[in-house]
């Protein structure tokens, strides 16, 4: 019985060891650290190096949002059979990709921890057109957003398939995007909310909500303090609104 429960413990202690951690950051501070951004669509998938665990995609951009385009991407694993545990990822033609990278050793790569989202452009086409609008207003105004970092929320006291901002009721914006500013008390509650820039219909409902049932999930490995102020940015997604779980405005989508 002793030595079933030391091999339990070894096994636990080596997928431990082995998980993939990764640091995950909000939308929007990918896109500013970005040095290039856009959807793209794998075309064919090749090159693979057993040794050092990688292969090469041939990407098509379907929009870029930031930096310039290129056509090949190094990917981190075997094809077909990645293993997670190294944090490698898998990429198949035909698939579509929001990316948000930066440029090392003279090339492109992702892995399961770099900033890429699965993107469906028949499906997600007005999607992809706030994405455009937002990522331009960030970048317009990126200076001053100096010495603030953007962070998530999530809606503490949801109970249904939606948020309370998603079911807010004849939402007609005259904007399809909000950065607020918000300060943090101790329980990662907004104390205070100045808008950057708000949806232009229903802002005072959508501020009180905020208020009253949002917890600010502060950025990976930043040490928070009561009072800290971060950004908030929220997109109005109305390809979500026939889609169970699917937030109409939300933080990501």
């Amino acid at each position: 019985m002793k030595k079933l429960l030391f091999f339990f413990f070894l096994v636990l202690n080596v997928v431990t060891l082995y998980a993939c951690k990764c640091k995950t950051d909000p939308l929007a501070e990918n896109y500013l650290a970005a040095d290039v951004a856009g959807i793209i669509r794998i075309i064919k998938v090749y090159g693979e190096n057993v040794e050092q665990r990688t292969y090469k995609a041939d990407i098509k951009f379907e929009k870029i949002y930031k930096g310039k385009k290129f056509q090949t991407l190094t990917v981190r694993g075997l094809i077909g059979n990645p293993y997670s545990g190294a944090c490698e990822t898998d990429v198949q033609p035909g698939e579509t990709y929001l990316i948000l990278l930066n440029k090392y050793n003279g090339e492109y790569s992702i892995s399961s921890c770099s900033p890429k989202y699965r993107f469906n452009m028949e499906k997600e086409k007005a999607t992809s057109e706030v994405l455009e609008k937002a990522f331009a207003y960030i970048d317009k105004n990126k200076f001053a957003f100096t010495g603030l970092q953007f962070a998530t929320c999530f809606d503490e006291l949801q109970k249904g398939d939606k948020s309370d901002l998603s079911a807010i009721k004849n939402f007609m914006p005259k904007n399809p995007f909000a950065i607020y500013k918000v300060k943090v008390n101790d329980h990662s509650k907004i104390e205070k909310l100045t808008p950057f820039t708000p949806f232009g219909d229903k802002d005072q409902e959508i501020e009180n909500i905020l208020k009253r049932n949002m917890i600010i999930d502060t950025p990976m490995f930043f040490n928070h303090k009561p009072g800290e102020e971060f950004l908030i940015l929220l997109l109005y997604l109305p390809d979500n609104i026939n889609t169970k779980y699917g937030e109409i405005i939300n933080f990501e989508w």
